[in-house]
């Protein structure tokens, strides 16, 4: 099997975006992100701290290594083990019940501004089978560097159907993690 070079690269560079977004994130609130780790009790509490820090370190390196043919395959393996680790982890999570944590993936969502930490902190948080996919549907999309992409001559028109393709994607993707980070606010106004 094949794929398109404009399609395969189009992916790759889509989910090196949506992953940098969030490792940018985790960055700049180290806290928040270690505090979601810790909701999660998995790892022993002296060993959350050094995790978090691994984790987006790996995320980071990942991504951007995903970005250039030549490391393109090693960036994929560290995303998709990663990925397929945080989809194991909300899954544990939610089959024992254990749903009103925040998930940590610090999209696009987490970005906003810090006059609106505050009150975020005070909204209902929770993980969803929805993130599951998420974390999933990422590490597909990371893992079409395994497959060898079809040699064909590229032309100009590639370059704009790449350029849109990965705008799209991003902002499909995007368009996911606010929905996401929203779900449990809409349910808690609905409720009240």
């Amino acid at each position: 099997m094949m794929l398109d070079p404009v399609l395969a690269t189009g992916t790759q560079a889509s989910t090196a975006i949506v992953v940098l977004l969030g490792a940018v994130a985790k960055w700049r609130r180290p806290a928040a992100f270690r505090q979601a780790l810790g909701d999660y009790r998995l790892l022993p509490d002296a060993l959350t701290a050094p995790a978090a820090i691994a984790i987006t370190t790996a995320e980071t390196v990942g991504a951007a290594a995903l970005l250039f043919p030549d490391t393109r395959v090693i960036g994929a393996v560290v995303l998709v083990a990663l990925l397929l680790a945080f989809a194991a982890g909300l899954a544990f999570n939610i089959l024992r019940g254990h749903t009103d944590i925040d998930c940590g993936c610090s999209g696009f969502a987490a970005t906003q501004a810090s006059t609106q930490a505050s009150t975020q902190q005070n909204a209902p948080r929770g993980i969803g089978w929805f993130h599951v996919a998420r974390a999933l549907l990422l590490a597909a999309l990371a893992a079409t560097a395994f497959i060898e992409p079809a040699t064909r001559s590229i032309v100009l028109f590639d370059y704009l159907t790449l350029l849109f393709a990965v705008l799209l994607i991003v902002c499909a993707l995007l368009t996911f993690d606010v929905l996401l980070a929203n779900v449990p606010r809409l349910s808690h106004l609905r409720n009240s």
